[in-house]
């Protein structure tokens, strides 16, 4: 009877081990992902710098951009300031002269 018995458990045993293995790997692949997201979390406020910094930096750029063309605005209206200021010293000397 111990024969069969043993005989039953050597057959038995890969059979009862693969839910302890997959339950196992099951435990281990739960553990790594809490690990994941832990370690995601503490990822996260640094993530957020990150792209706070970005944001800043591209604020900054567009900041200057604007600063160019303000700049560039304000020297195309002195030229064309200066400009109707030679046309209409020209029209009031022609206008004397007719």
């Amino acid at each position: 009877m111990r024969g069969v018995m043993y005989a039953a458990l050597l057959f038995a045993a890969p059979v009862l081990a693969t839910p302890v293995a997959a339950v196992s790997a099951c435990q281990t692949e739960k553990t790594q992902e809490t690990a994941s997201t832990t370690a995601g979390h503490a990822q996260a406020p640094g993530h957020e710098l990150m792209l706070e910094e970005a944001t800043r930096e591209q604020s900054e750029v567009l900041f200057q951009r604007q600063m160019r063309h303000l700049e560039k605005m304000r020297r195309k209206a002195e030229r064309d300031s200066v400009r109707a200021e030679k046309l209409q010293q020209l029209k009031n000397k022609s206008g004397t002269a007719g």
